[in-house]
């Protein structure tokens, strides 16, 4: 989805604004400064119209995703299910570390890892491995649910409340006893970026696998 440079888009946000985001949120950091255009793509209105696209690309998915296609492998590790298995633990995980975040909860464990090249391998193995006997319509609600229900985490939320500095599971060095401090404006942005990847990977295996 192209976007004009004034706006941003959450791909460059992502992007370009990882090591500034990481700069910032050193432990002893002060706020958060990052350019105009980008603070706007992580404003309330901008997540809430992205999560709402991404409700929107998933129900047009879920209706197009015929039952013999699950079981079939979209990499040499997983197959549809899994993936979307996948998707549905990022979406319950997203939606926790928002509203932990926003109660002033604290978090018990780390994700090394994440947001890394590296990916979090080992959790997405475990929280994939936790989902398989799970039935794929279970599977594809549960994406469902979380994504609405961070949408009404987010309309609980100030501006304030979205770029408070917080700290997060996520241990991007790898050390799981250095874990991210940072704003749950960046993880909602994250998650519409994670699930616009995903979503579209699925829409060119299906088209693949229908020969079109």
């Amino acid at each position: 989805m192209a976007e004009t440079q004034a706006s941003g888009s959450v791909e460059e946000l992502l992007r370009n604004a990882w090591r500034a985001l990481l700069e910032a949120s050193t432990p002893g950091g002060g706020p958060l400064s990052l350019p105009q255009h980008q603070r706007m793509a992580l404003r309330k209105t901008a997540l809430f119209a992205q999560l709402e696209e991404v409700r929107v690309d998933w129900r047009e998915l879920r209706a197009a995703i015929r039952p013999e296609e699950v079981s079939r492998y979209v990499n040499a590790a997983w197959t549809l299910k899994d993936l979307i298995a996948h998707m549905a633990s990022w979406a319950t995980e997203f939606r926790h570390e928002v509203e932990t975040a926003l109660r002033g909860g604290r978090f018990d464990y780390a994700i090394p890892y994440a947001m890394t090249v590296m990916g979090p391998k080992q959790w997405n193995e475990d929280t994939v491995e936790a989902r398989r006997a799970r039935p794929i319509d279970e599977l594809l609600e549960e994406f469902e649910t979380q994504t609405v229900r961070l949408q009404e985490i987010l309309l609980e939320m100030s501006e304030r409340d979205l770029m408070e500095l917080r700290e997060l599971p996520l241990a991007p060095t790898g050390d799981p006893n250095a874990t991210w401090r940072g704003p749950s404006a960046f993880i909602i942005a994250a998650k519409c970026e994670h699930d616009r990847h995903h979503i579209a990977q699925i829409r060119k295996r299906l088209a693949a696998w229908s020969g079109l």
